[in-house]
């Protein structure tokens, strides 16, 4: 299969907990192997397992680099971090010491017992069976040990799915967001903390006053991003956070990955071979005959792990990532207000080649000056509800568009940047002053072993030029960046990709499409949150869908706008919704899927999206108007048949300053439904696996025999289609009212309501809508009602829905019946009520 000119996937492991021996009993404080817990990542393209000790793939586990996810075609039989330093041990010898952790050949102590790696407890459900992930809550702790209130969620219950699917789950906290409180920026984010406090090899205490502490005394906090979208689906990032906590200053210390590859299969890795490219900061590996295992899948594709973020060096009075500035600070506070050229910058000219823009006014800390504070619309000196905060959100990263936004917080719309925020230290990889890759080698795999620190130290500081390295073998990598100094309680940044391409030059392309989406802190424009599938339901040769409307409301914070465009539907005969993969681009690579059916907002925007992806864009809709059900008639009974609602948004359009066309394609969201080696099946909240099946014997479905009479002076038209005939509510009446929110009812925000007048008067619903062409209500009692209005330009004192001050009404009675009928149960029950409009439901 093809891949993406710009495409980007990002790729995460999942394991079993395995319960290995410890010297000592769990600290909650340290790190213990008896904490591993594996996942899966299976958020794009990309699908692999990885442990929350840093490890991503796990010979011969499966996935281990799936990709595309569902062809099990693999690429990598493991990577592993790598920390080494130099330091002086009580005897004051000069050692090494290395930290790590892998399936095999690392160090381990007299009772076999690990010496490295090992995740932390209360950064995930310690009883779960896996690390901490975005779209799971379940695998989430009771409170994260990182903030200072936990982020426990005051409300308690925030609606969220549970890990099936199926219902409704308690949410105690938010989720431990990178881009902030309960902010899930990424489609899939898996976040985990380890230390290397197991590792008992050396005669050295990190912190001589507490000798129970062990190894380096570095901690980890660890995060894995994979994004759908369509410039983000064939790429894994990972970010790593790297902290000295001990007492010990270390002069040099290098940052490095282990890379073991399978190119074609995990059983088919001994015929691999590679390369790097230190201008582009990545190595790649490919089958140097083109087949692959199982089965001999051909063509086999390239892999690429490729460099995206170095430590930096922020007090060697060098610009060491030739950026036009000096010694870059991720931790230096907001500092003071520049506003006399050059602001800071020690080399504007440098700075404009490599941002793309001038240096402006701006506070210190934010060096290369991309961080806005909020917009003051009326002039009045503070921020007033309604103006734009920008950049301003606070210290949790939430503006009042979020979903979890609970009320301002420390630092919003105080006009300076506030640790957590956005485009500021931590969040902005520009304030690090980066050197980059500096060592790399290729070998046979068991040439360097993972206990070898002597001579991994001396492997670690050299790079062989390209090229000057064939190797055809079980290949293994080294890629290693330093050495850096780590002064005690120092924390520096570490980030790679795993990629993948069809060649070598889609991966190249890939590389710098995705530097550019890191450069800009991982914020492009996200995809609207995901519908939820309300319910599935299975007929004669049909099947309904139900979904809500949760998605309507998604705020894009790179957009800076409520972005909703509209929904697909996709429907396959198998759960990795391959065969939807239909649409290909001018040079045969499969950019989207074909949807089933599509539902877009009545707006400006339709058609193909302009911008392209090799000649291949994005179908935008025929601003059909929105649905909330679909009826799939053209089904088979007893065929399995799997259904995905995705919504989407329009993307972005705009032109350069020189008139050229630019902007963002449409992304949607994901949808996964996975099944286990048993056969079991676990589904996203937008996910159904539905069978169609014969209806009862004497089923008779519910109809309105004596149609619609209109009794009002509104041009609009209404109907009504039942969606659950079992829900549909025996001998029940209903009145529906329409108006706005002013006095005479002319115009306004509209409304409606629905009533229960068959006792009394209950409200059923009431929902507030901007009615244009056509709208539909949620599901209320089995049916949903359908307003198509008239064009009238939505001018009330003309037609359409209201005139004058007249609310616009119509009512429904409303008879359930199923053949053999009940003779207690009347076939028609019409109670004479001065209504605009009146429906007899019969069935």
């Amino acid at each position: 299969m093809k891949k993406n000119f710009f495409k980007l996937a990002i790729m995460f492991i999942v394991f079993t907990p395995v319960v290995l021996l410890a010297q000592r009993e769990p600290d909650p404080n340290v790190g213990n192997t008896e904490f591993r817990r594996q996942g899966i990542m299976d958020g794009n393209l990309v699908r692999t397992i990885f442990i929350n000790w840093g490890e991503i793939a796990h010979w011969p586990d499966q996935p281990s680099g799936e990709w595309p996810k569902g062809t099990g075609h693999q690429y990598v039989d493991g990577v592993a971090l790598v920390v080494q330093g130099s330091a002086i041990d009580n005897n004051g010898k000069l050692i090494h010491p290395m930290e790590t952790q892998y399936r095999e050949f690392v160090d381990k102590g007299p009772s076999n017992e690990l010496w490295g790696w090992a995740p932390l407890p209360g950064y995930f459900n310690v009883q779960g069976d896996k690390p901490a992930i975005s779209n799971d809550p379940l695998s989430w702790p009771d409170r994260w040990p990182d903030k200072a209130d936990g982020w426990v969620n005051p409300n308690e219950v925030r609606n969220d799915f549970d890990d099936d699917g199926n219902g409704l789950i308690d949410d105690l906290v938010y989720w431990n967001g990178f881009f902030g409180k309960g902010v899930r920026n990424a489609d899939v984010e898996t976040y985990f903390v380890f230390d290397d406090d197991p590792d008992e090899e050396w005669d050295f205490y990190p912190d001589p006053a507490d000798t129970t502490r062990r190894g380096m005394g570095l901690e980890v906090a660890a995060r894995f991003f994979q994004w759908s979208q369509v410039l983000a689906e064939d790429v894994i990032f990972a970010l790593y956070f790297i902290t000295n906590e001990g007492k010990y200053n270390y002069d040099s210390t290098y940052y490095c990955f282990y890379i073991d590859w399978g190119v074609g299969g995990t059983d088919d890795s001994s015929d691999d071979t590679g390369d790097y490219d230190t201008f582009l900061d990545i190595a790649w590996a490919w089958d140097s005959d083109g087949y692959g295992s199982p089965n001999r899948w051909f063509p086999v594709g390239v892999a690429g792990f490729a460099f995206l973020e170095s430590p930096g060096i922020p007090y060697d009075g060098l610009d060491n990532d030739e950026d036009g500035l000096i010694d870059e600070q991720r931790d230096g506070g907001p500092g003071v207000w520049l506003d006399t050229p050059p602001y800071g910058v020690d080399d504007p000219v440098k700075f404009e080649e490599y941002f793309g823009y001038a240096p402006i006014p701006h506070w210190s800390g934010d060096e290369d000056c991309d961080w806005v504070a909020y917009t003051d619309v009326d002039e009045n000196g503070q921020w007033d509800p309604g103006e734009p905060l920008n950049s301003d959100v606070g210290e949790d990263g939430l503006s009042p568009n979020d979903f979890d936004y609970a009320g301002p917080d420390a630092g919003e719309a105080d006009g300076m940047p506030t640790p957590g925020e956005p485009n500021f230290d931590f969040t902005d990889k520009d304030e690090s002053d980066q050197i980059g890759l500096t060592g790399f080698r290729i070998f046979p795999v068991h040439t360097h072993e993972l206990w070898n620190e002597e001579e991994n130290w001396d492997v670690f500081r050299s790079a062989p030029r390209p090229a000057s390295q064939p190797v055809t073998a079980n290949l293994g990598m080294f890629f290693s960046s330093g050495p850096f100094p780590l002064k005690a309680g120092q924390t520096e940044n570490y980030s790679m990709s795993l990629l993948f391409g069809d060649d070598y030059e889609d991966l190249v392309l890939t590389k710098k499409t995705i530097q550019q989406i890191y450069n800009a802190d991982y914020r492009f424009a996200k995809p609207p949150e995901k519908p939820r599938l309300k319910a599935a339901i299975p007929g004669d040769n049909r099947v309904i869908l139900v979904w809500d409307d949760r998605a309507e409301k998604s705020w894009d914070p790179f957009l800076q706008e409520f972005d909703f465009e509209g929904y697909r539907i996709y429907r396959s005969t198998e759960p990795e919704f391959m065969e939807t993969r239909l649409i290909t681009d001018a040079y045969g690579i499969y950019r989207f899927r074909k949807p089933l059916v599509q539902f877009d907002t009545v707006n400006d925007y339709s058609g193909l999206h302009p911008i392209d992806i090799q000649g291949a864009n994005f179908d935008m809709g025929e601003n059909t108007g929105l649905q909330h059900y679909f009826i799939d008639t053209n089904v088979k009974n007893g065929q399995t048949y799997y259904y995905a609602i995705v919504s989407f948004d329009h993307g972005l359009i705009d032109t350069t300053a020189a008139g050229t066309l630019a902007g963002l394609t449409p992304a949607e969201c994901t949808s996964n439904i996975k099944v286990d080696i048993s056969g079991n099946i676990r589904l996203d909240i937008n996910t159904a696996v539905v069978v169609p099946t014969e209806a009862a014997a004497g089923y008779v479905s519910p109809e309105i025999p004596d149609g619609i009479k209109q009794y009002c002076a509104g041009t609009g038209e209404v109907w009504v289609d039942f969606v659950i005939p079992d829900s549909v509510r025996d001998g029940k009446t209903y009145r529906v009212e329409f108006g706005d929110t002013t006095y005479f009812h002319n115009h306004g925000t509209p409304y409606y309501i629905i009533y229960d007048i068959s006792g009394g008067q209950q409200i059923v619903l009431t929902d507030t809508i901007w009615i244009d062409a056509f709208s539909q209500s949620p599901l209320t009692d089995g049916f949903i009602l359908n307003i198509m209005n008239d064009e009238c330009e939505l001018d009330f004192s003309k037609t359409g829905w209201i005139v004058g001050n007249t609310n616009y009404r119509w009512r429904v009675n409303l008879d359930k019946r199923f053949t053999p009928p009940d003779p207690t149960s009347p076939m028609n029950l019409n109670i004479n009520y001065p209504a605009d409009y009146e429906i007899l439901f019969s069935d």
